[in-house]
C-alpha cells in the first residue's frame, strides 16, 4: 500500500523544487505588488495608509503612462509579427542542408548570441546622425534616436533584428523535422507553392508558431532594455514603455505608489494578450 502511494506521489515530488522557486520568485512578488498597490508607501516602501484604487487612478490620469501603454502596444504589434515572418523566411531558405549551410545558419542565428547592451551600442553608432552608416548610405540627415517621429521606429527595428535569431532557430528545427514523405506526397497531389505552404507546412508547424507567438509577445510586453540604454523613454515620452515607466518611477523617482499600480496594470495587459493567444491555440493548433 505504502509502495503504491509513493509511486503515485513520486512525480509530484520532483516538481517541488521548481514549484518552490516559482512561488518564491514569481507568485509571491506579484501578490505582494498587488497588495502594496492598494496602500500609500514612502520611499522605503513602508506602508503609511490604505488608499484603495487611488494609485491606479493616478497612473491612469498620467499622460506619460497612457503614452507608455500605447507605445508598448505599438511595439508588440510591430516587432512580433515582423520578426517571426523574417525568421520564418530565413528558415525556409535554410531548410535543406547544403555544403556551406552551417555558415549562413550561424549568421542568421547570430542576433540571438549578442547581448542587448552590445546590440544597443552597435545601433547607436549606426543611427549616429553625422557618422552613422544609415544616414551615410541613404543620404538622409535624421536624428533617429532624438527625433520623436523616428525614435520609436528606431527601437522597433533594433528589437526586430534582435529577435530574428531566436525565431529562426525554432522555425528551422520545426521545418527540418517535417516528413519529406508527407511533403512529396502533397506535391504529387498537386499542392505546390502557396498551397503547399499554407495548407501543409504551416499547419504542421503550427505548435512552433504558437510557442514563438506567446514567447515573443511576453518578451515584447516586458522588455525595456533598448529604451533604457538608448533613449531613457525620450524624447518627450516617445519611446516610453510600461516597463521603462515603472523603472523611472521606482528606481529614479522612488515613487513606489505609481510603480506598484503600473506594474499590476502591465501584468494584466500581458495576461490578457497571452490568454487571447491561448484561445487561438485551442481553435487553430493541432498537436496530433
Amino acid at each position: 500500500m505504502i509502495h503504491k502511494t509513493l509511486k503515485k506521489t513520486e512525480p509530484y515530488l520532483y516538481l517541488i523544487p521548481a514549484l518552490a522557486l516559482l512561488l518564491m520568485f514569481t507568485y509571491y512578488p506579484f501578490f505582494k505588488n498587488v497588495y502594496l498597490s492598494l496602500f500609500v508607501v514612502d520611499k522605503y516602501r513602508v506602508i503609511k495608509e490604505f488608499c484603495g484604487l487611488e494609485n491606479y487612478l493616478k497612473v491612469f490620469n498620467d499622460e506619460k503612462f497612457i503614452k507608455a501603454i500605447i507605445n508598448t502596444l505599438i511595439y508588440v504589434a510591430a516587432t512580433v509579427p515582423v520578426s517571426m515572418a523574417i525568421g520564418f523566411g530565413l528558415a525556409l531558405l535554410a531548410r535543406k542542408k547544403k555544403r556551406f549551410s552551417i555558415v549562413y545558419e550561424a549568421l542568421f542565428a547570430l542576433p540571438m548570441a549578442v547581448s542587448a547592451s552590445v546590440v544597443a551600442m552597435i545601433f547607436q553608432l549606426a543611427y549616429n546622425p553625422s557618422l552613422g552608416i544609415i544616414n551615410q548610405m541613404t543620404g538622409l540627415n535624421i536624428n533617429w534616436l532624438t527625433d520623436s517621429k523616428t525614435a520609436l521606429l528606431s527601437l522597433i527595428i533594433i528589437q526586430i533584428w534582435a529577435n530574428i535569431g531566436y525565431n529562426f532557430i525554432f522555425f528551422l528545427s520545426a521545418l527540418r523535422g517535417l516528413s519529406e514523405e508527407i511533403l512529396e506526397g502533397a506535391t504529387m497531389d498537386g499542392a505546390k507553392g502557396w498551397r503547399l505552404f499554407s495548407k501543409i507546412i504551416v499547419p504542421l508547424i503550427a505548435p512552433t508558431i504558437m510557442f514563438l507567438l506567446v514567447s515573443d509577445i511576453a518578451h515584447a510586453m516586458t522588455t525595456a532594455s533598448f529604451t533604457l540604454i538608448l533613449t531613457e523613454g525620450g524624447p518627450n515620452g516617445a519611446t516610453e514603455t510600461i516597463v521603462s515607466y515603472i523603472y523611472a518611477k521606482a528606481i529614479r523617482g522612488r515613487n513606489y505608489n505609481s510603480a506598484f499600480a503600473a506594474t499590476t496594470v502591465g501584468f494584466f495587459m500581458s495576461a490578457c494578450m497571452l490568454a487571447l493567444s491561448q484561445i487561438i491555440e485551442r481553435k487553430k493548433v493541432s498537436y496530433d
